[in-house]
């Protein structure tokens, strides 16, 4: 098979895996909103940060950003620590609750249906496939620049 028709047959596939097996809204699991998911990616990416750093780093105000961590700290999904050196500087970072919200948040197949679809296949065979996503992957990654994963500031 050429690569123009690989690519065509790939991205056929990949629209049938969406529509067959999507994580849907309605699976019972509460949902984030996109701005929540936005924050909690960012802070997962840099790292604990204080309040100030983050409505800087968001383009927040500063009013917004202190409301916003304290509704996330009340859900449990942040943790405020005070600095090592510094104990009036206090970090806000993911507790492992906001990690977990996170992971659920950018997941979008629905696991328990691969799972299901894949499980009269034996090890060596979802071990195959796996791998050879995984090799295309790193084939795209080293042929086309990333597209960009995280917003700027909110979601327009």
């Amino acid at each position: 098979m050429d690569s123009p028709t690989f690519a065509r047959r790939f991205g056929l596939l990949y629209r049938e895996f969406y529509l067959r097996a999507p994580r849907r809204a309605d699976d019972g699991r509460e949902r984030p909103s996109p701005d929540t998911v936005a924050m909690l990616l960012h802070m997962a990416q840099a790292g604990p940060a204080t309040a100030s750093e983050l409505a800087r780093q968001l383009d927040r105000a500063q009013s917004t950003l202190n409301a916003r961590v304290a509704a996330l700290e009340a859900a449990g999904l942040v943790s405020r620590r005070c600095g090592d050196q510094d104990v009036r500087r206090t970090r806000i970072w993911l507790s492992p609750a906001g990690r977990q919200a996170l992971a659920e948040a950018l997941e979008v197949l629905d696991t328990a249906r691969l799972e299901a679809a894949a499980a009269a296949w034996d090890d060596a065979r979802r071990r195959r496939l796996i791998d050879e996503f995984d090799a295309l992957l790193d084939a795209l990654l080293e042929a086309v620049p990333p597209v960009a994963q995280t917003p700027a500031g909110p979601p327009s």
